[in-house]
């Protein structure tokens, strides 16, 4: 038998990580489509509180995913992928979409965080299926 804290946990944790690994990839994009200079970032300490907040909200994404994948019967490998990538999609992407068209943000600023996003419920989700 599976331990779904276990699994919750290794999910969030995944999740986390990729976006550790997407934004050191994009961040240098990331920040000119903020508008700002990266060379003006340089040098500057990553804040410790919206890094604990990013962790616990991953964590709290990875409970609702295994919630939603175990009442809708969902968990296998590719059931639980594309269930993600249709959250993903049908959630975050719209929103941020819609969030950052009124307020003005960039489409470059917008494809790369609902990237993120769409991409770590779809890890989420994998990695649900795997150990839960």
């Amino acid at each position: 038998m599976h331990n779904p804290l276990i699994a919750i946990g290794a999910a969030g944790l995944a999740g986390w990580i990729f976006g550790a690994i997407w934004y050191g990839v994009l961040g240098k994009a990331w920040t000119l489509a903020q508008g700002k200079n990266p060379d003006d970032c340089k040098g500057q300490k990553m804040p410790l509180a919206p890094m604990v907040v990013s962790f616990l909200a991953a964590l709290v994404m990875s409970a609702v995913l295994y919630q939603l994948l175990t009442n809708l019967g969902v968990m296998g490998l590719t059931s639980s992928a594309i269930a993600g990538a249709t959250i993903g999609v049908g959630f975050l992407l719209t929103s941020i979409l819609v969030n950052n068209m009124f307020q003005q943000k960039s489409l470059m600023l917008t494809a790369i965080d609902a990237g993120h996003w769409v991409l770590a419920v779809v890890i989420e989700s994998v990695v649900l299926a795997l150990l839960a």
